[in-house]
């Protein structure tokens, strides 16, 4: 890392990479039908855009959306030149023309490095970085952004973060002192904190919410808890401040991306007549339900309002974005809330949004109850917009047939043995974005694809086998039988659950070369 990258980062995290991932908040579909949720006529539904994520980190969301808009144009920006050397390498490999990275600080971006924007993204930036750094791209998003256009900006929130600050000063102490190199220091600082909550009681149960956000460590990688809370600047926000900011740069809230928390009565009791500004509202909402962090979406053509209804088109399709049998589907359908009747009806396949609005539990009763289920489903992951056409799902009698992929992104990343661990976001262009599919499930299809269903379970083991960790001495944690009995309940998830979802995405396809032979 040069001393200038590092200087341009401003206390940000550069001497380690972060965690790389796909956030399907980010896709256009999301975005798009946030601000429709408001009666915001905004940037149109179409192939052809172009697009900006500041703070691109490894670039995988890009890379994905890239995949399945190929007429479309992006770009990633990001102050760590490791990450954007990597991102250009796996982007070239994968032939994403499309796509362009630039190894810059929001200050270091030249007037011609970026066009007019229809979208502009910044996710896991605004609350980590310096006020200078803040006010840098904000100014950034308004000098680019088309004036329909639509910028989205995430941040973690005072209200529910209000335990965790004295945590994280107590770690940047700790990291100051601890022997050793930054890896090092920052894994004594966790491990002493851990210990903490283990043995210090008072203050934790001062603020069970710290402990609870401590007790969820474990499920991270240490990677993502570094860049987390090892920042120098670890500013949560009030969403309030960050709509003012945004609107000094002439650019105005008009929606949640994760779900309008004003729409559920959250300090109601509070509301004086005066109280009818729609961000004030939110504000307190979010004061209110104690909102630890934001996706929120901004807009120069006009800002959130009560009074316009949503604004789609009748044959606008969602999808499940999950297997209609996984249970992420099945637990969401069963629960008691609103977007369960919407998982209801999306479990018999996609569902036009006319059709929707007539639906049991929908009919008669306004599109904006709808609309909230929809949004609630889509910020959970649950749903997602179709981007384009559905493809036909071959009969299930016949489920084995010869598999391609339809991107080549999605081959380099079944066949990159350091991502093989991980949940894969695999571009699904039916979605305008990516799935994740699971481990299991993605070495099962990367057999397939590479040598059809001759010797498949053997193919399967002996793939998840060889990925396997070893312990301290040098031994296979799972042996080879322990593997080849997991994988016929695999291979079953694969035909009956994943296959066919994996077609209706567009993630797969059949391979008619093959089919012809």
């Amino acid at each position: 890392m040069s001393q200038s990258a590092t200087a341009d980062a401003q206390g940000y995290i550069t001497d380690i990479a972060y965690t790389i991932k796909y956030y399907a908040r980010q896709s256009p579909g999301h975005m798009i039908t946030t601000a429709q949720a408001t009666g915001l006529e905004a940037f149109s539904d179409a192939s052809s855009f172009a697009y900006a994520d500041f703070g691109c980190g490894r670039g995988m969301t890009l890379m994905a959306l890239a995949a399945v808009y190929p007429e479309a144009q992006f770009f990633g920006v990001d102050v760590n030149a490791e990450h954007i050397a990597e991102a250009r390498e796996r982007a070239a490999a994968a032939g994403l023309n499309n796509l362009t990275f630039h190894a810059k600080g929001f200050d270091g971006l030249a007037k011609d490095d970026l066009p007019d924007l229809d979208m502009a993204t910044a996710h896991g930036v605004y609350s980590w970085v310096s006020p200078a750094v803040r006010l840098q791209l904000r100014d950034c998003m308004a000098r680019h952004l088309k004036p329909e256009g639509l910028a989205l900006l995430s941040y973690n929130v005072q209200a529910g973060y209000a335990g965790l600050q004295p945590v994280q000063s107590l770690l940047m102490h700790l990291a100051q002192v601890a022997p050793g190199d930054q890896t090092a220091k920052r894994r004594a600082a966790l491990a002493t904190v851990k210990r903490m909550r283990a043995t210090e009681q008072d203050f934790f149960e001062r603020y069970p919410k710290a402990a609870a956000y401590i007790d969820e460590w474990g499920k991270h990688d240490e990677t993502y808890l570094f860049h987390e809370y090892f920042n120098e600047h670890w500013n949560p926000l009030t969403f309030g401040q960050v709509a003012q900011e945004m609107a000094a740069v002439d650019l105005h809230f008009c929606g949640d991306a994760v779900y309008p928390s004003w729409v559920g009565g959250k300090g109601k009791k509070s509301r004086a007549p005066w109280m009818n500004d729609p961000v004030l509202l939110e504000d307190m909402a979010s004061f209110a339900t104690t909102q630890a962090f934001r996706y929120d979406l901004y807009a120069r053509c006009g800002s959130m309002s009560f009074a316009r209804p949503p604004v789609i088109s009748d044959d606008t399709q969602f999808i499940l974005a999950h297997p209609p049998s996984s249970g992420e589907v099945k637990k969401a359908a069963e629960r008691t809330w609103l977007p369960a009747r919407l998982v209801k009806h999306l479990m018999a396949g996609p569902q036009r949004y006319c059709d929707l609005k007539e639906a049991e539990g929908f009919a008669g009763k306004g599109e904006r109850l709808l609309f909230t289920a929809i949004r609630a489903a889509m910020a959970q992951g649950l749903v997602a917009r179709v981007s384009e056409a559905v493809p036909s799902v071959p009969p299930a009698e016949a489920p084995g047939g010869p598999l391609t992929l339809s991107t080549k992104l999605a081959e380099l990343l079944l066949q990159d043995k350091k991502l093989a661990k991980q949940t894969l976001p695999l571009p699904a262009p039916t979605l305008g974005g990516a799935v994740h599919v699971p481990p299991m499930i993605s070495a099962v299809v990367a057999e397939v694809v590479s040598g059809g269903e001759t010797d498949l379970a053997e193919r399967v083991a002996e793939r998840v086998h060889g990925l396997t960790g070893t312990d301290a001495g040098g031994n296979k944690r799972e042996t080879l039988e322990a593997v080849r009995e997991r994988v016929p309940g695999t291979l079953e998830r694969y035909r009956t659950r994943w296959l066919p979802f994996l077609y209706q995405t567009g993630v797969v396809k059949a391979d008619p070369a093959k089919t012809s032979t």
